[in-house]
């Protein structure tokens, strides 16, 4: 028996091979050919959305956003004013160094021969007048007008005789103009006199001619020793030198010294060191002077330890209005704010301490000045701080109103939303070092017709604990403060905005035992955090998703077959839209309603449900996307429905086709 059939498979496969060699046979197939095979889940229908889907931990699904509150950043606290310093400093202000001029009328222009050498001589009585002594100031000027000054004199007498009925007359060699007068009525052998004039407003040459008038001598009681040394000394000096203009060799001198204390308007932050982010102090100086110089010191900003002091500044003289300037960089420096070093009184805060000098500098040559030259500087200090070190204030912030939009709700729409629950967790954390509390005033939804505002009490206080540095630096150590709020009802009209208004005290209790500190970077953090459990009831709940098409034209496409499959344990209303290329209606495709997945004894869906539809080919033809609107509803408008991260809409579009198979 076996042998017959083997036989018999043989004789099939024999005949069988005989006819593939004598006939070559066409059939006719129909063919599916899948279009679109699309699942829409919640993440799907809520693509760029800002919601994220997540398994809760009752195991459905929870959406979740987050938003900003407000713009807590509270460097304003710590925001330092520019500082300017304004001065015109001029030449009657200026000084001259003390001039001295040493003369001698000698024993030997007295006698009229050396007396060096000989023996004691009997000296007789004479009288010296119309004798004079050139004065000569050309190392030091050419000519002075003075506004202040003194011409003081003093006459030594270094012969062995007294001197008596001394008259000098000082005056200028050019014009003869007089500039003193002196008279002494003796002055023993040895000893010397002293006096001075006021010569105030006088003009000096670089000549000054001291006229003798008249200097009786004496006789010596007996033989006296001479020599050459033997002398009448007359030391005349220029002081306390003013200048109302001047033609002059001027040495280098300081014009002025400005010390200051500025003291920044910070309410009552009291800020004692300032890290500094960025800043510059710009000098700008203008100058009729040839010579002028400035030293700008800030002895309490350091980078490294060292002080910042911008050395010499050389202020050309200026041949129009345009300022010099000069800019220094503050960037990385640390700002202490205490004050002068040791200064009377102690520590303060908020203050900075300058240090300020113009100078005439020395050029070694003539150089002509008047009381109409000036000097003329302008500081601009701004800084914007990296940190603060201090006790940062007792101030009553408010933010809002505001109004912030939101888009998450953008491709949702419903006739009746119920959640069963949902929560805003309003989370503050604190990076600053400083306390706080909050009063959140008023916060609220609107979906543009309908306004929902939160059960929080606007008189309720929140306690915002400082944060903390680690070893006085940087990171710093936050504190976080969560605000719980019932938010089903805010959430259930869709909203596409959050009002939002708050009061927020800085250290209410104030100074705190430990320094307060902020740092602009790391302000106080507020956000929203949105948690809408996805257990609800809902009418015509409704979500949007398009897809992309793309049917080519293709003459053995006989039929399109459509199939939606139902994995949510709601009612659907189901509409599809095609759009042409230029993403313009065409029509609407389907318009039907699919029952609600059938679900266990736990709620769970257990069988989907589908169905199926068919239409002719040219109507998808020029097809490039469809838009899938899905409304949901539940059965009961009492019973809360849970979805599952597993729910999901299928569309599954397929061509028909009829293809003959040639073989």
């Amino acid at each position: 028996m076996l042998v017959r059939k083997i036989g018999i498979i043989i004789c099939l496969i024999v005949i069988q091979s005989c006819k593939h060699d004598l006939e070559r046979p066409n059939w006719d197939v129909d063919l599916l050919i899948p279009i679109i095979n699309t699942e829409m889940n919640i993440n799907s229908m809520l693509t760029d959305s800002g919601l994220i889907a997540t398994d809760n931990d009752e195991g459905y699904i929870s959406l979740l956003f987050q938003e900003e509150f407000l713009d807590m950043n509270l460097d304003s606290l710590i925001k330092v004013d520019a500082i300017a310093d304004e001065k015109t400093h001029t030449l009657d202000s200026a000084s001259f160094a003390d001039v001295n001029i040493i003369d001698s009328l000698t024993v030997v222009e007295i006698l009229g021969f050396d007396p060096s050498g000989l023996p004691p001589l009997q000296t007789p009585a004479q009288n010296i007048s119309n004798d004079t002594i050139i004065i000569d100031a050309s190392e030091y000027f050419e000519n002075m007008l003075l506004h202040t000054g003194w011409l003081k004199i003093n006459i030594t007498n270094n012969l062995p005789v007294d001197i008596t009925n001394i008259n000098m007359v000082l005056f200028n060699s050019t014009n003869q103009t007089s500039i003193a007068n002196f008279n002494f009525s003796n002055i023993p052998s040895g000893m010397f006199v002293k006096d001075s004039v006021d010569i105030s407003n006088k003009l000096l040459d670089e000549n000054i001619v001291a006229k003798i008038n008249n200097i009786d001598i004496l006789a010596s009681n007996g033989p006296v020793s001479l020599n050459a040394n033997n002398a009448i000394i007359t030391n005349v000096s220029i002081t306390d030198i003013g200048i109302t203009e001047a033609t002059a060799i001027f040495p280098e001198q300081q014009l002025t010294e400005n010390l200051k204390e500025h003291t920044f308007s910070l309410g009552n932050t009291q800020i004692k060191e300032l890290g500094i982010k960025s800043g510059t102090v710009t000098v700008f100086a203008l100058s009729t002077l040839p010579n002028g110089k400035m030293i700008y010191n800030i002895p309490s900003l350091k980078k490294n330890g060292i002080p910042f002091t911008s050395g010499p500044m050389y202020i050309p003289k200026a041949t129009n209005s345009t300022l010099s300037s000069f800019e220094y960089n503050f960037e990385g420096y640390t700002l202490d704010l205490t004050g002068e070093e040791n200064r009377i009184g102690g520590d303060t805060v908020n203050t900075i301490y300058t240090e300020a000098y113009t100078f005439i500098d020395s050029t070694g040559e003539l150089v002509t000045l008047n009381q109409a030259d000036s000097f003329y500087s302008y500081i601009d200090f701004n800084l914007t701080p990296e940190y603060a070190i201090g006790y940062l204030g007792k101030d009553t912030i408010y933010y809002g109103p505001e109004k912030k939009e939101i888009s998450i709700f953008n491709k949702i729409s419903a006739d009746i939303l119920n959640l069963e629950s949902a929560d805003i967790n309003l989370n503050i954390e604190n990076t600053m070092g400083v306390d706080a509390l909050i009063s959140i005033n008023k916060l609220s939804t609107s979906n543009g017709t309908e306004t929902v505002n939160s059960n929080i009490n606007p008189n309720q206080s929140y306690f915002i604990n400082r944060a903390e540095l680690t070893n006085n630096n940087l990171p710093i150590i936050s504190n976080k403060t969560t605000i719980s709020i019932d938010a089903d009802e805010m959430l259930e009209i869709l909203p596409n905005e959050i009002n939002s208004e708050a009061t927020l005290i800085t250290n209410p209790n104030g100074p705190h035992i430990s320094e307060g500190f902020l740092y602009p970077e790391y302000p106080m953090y507020a956000s929203l955090d949105v948690e809408i459990p996805m257990s609800l009831i809902a009418k015509n709940l409704t979500l949007i998703d398009t897809v992309d098409v793309n049917i080519q034209n293709n003459n053995d496409i006989e039929k399109i077959y459509i199939k939606l499959q139902n994995g949510f344990p709601l009612n659907a209303s189901i509409n599809l839209i095609t759009l042409d290329q230029e993403n313009l209606m065409i029509d609407t495709l389907i318009s039907t309603n699919i029952l609600a997945a059938s679900t266990n004894n736990l709620g769970i869906v257990n069988n989907s449900t589908s169905t199926n539809m068919e239409f002719n080919y040219p109507e998808i033809l020029n097809v490039k996307k469809i838009i899938i609107i899905s409304s949901f509803s539940t059965a009961s408008i009492n019973e809360y429905l849970k979805i599952y991260s597993d729910y999901n809409l299928k569309t599954i579009i397929s061509a028909k086709v009829n293809k003959t198979i040639n073989n």
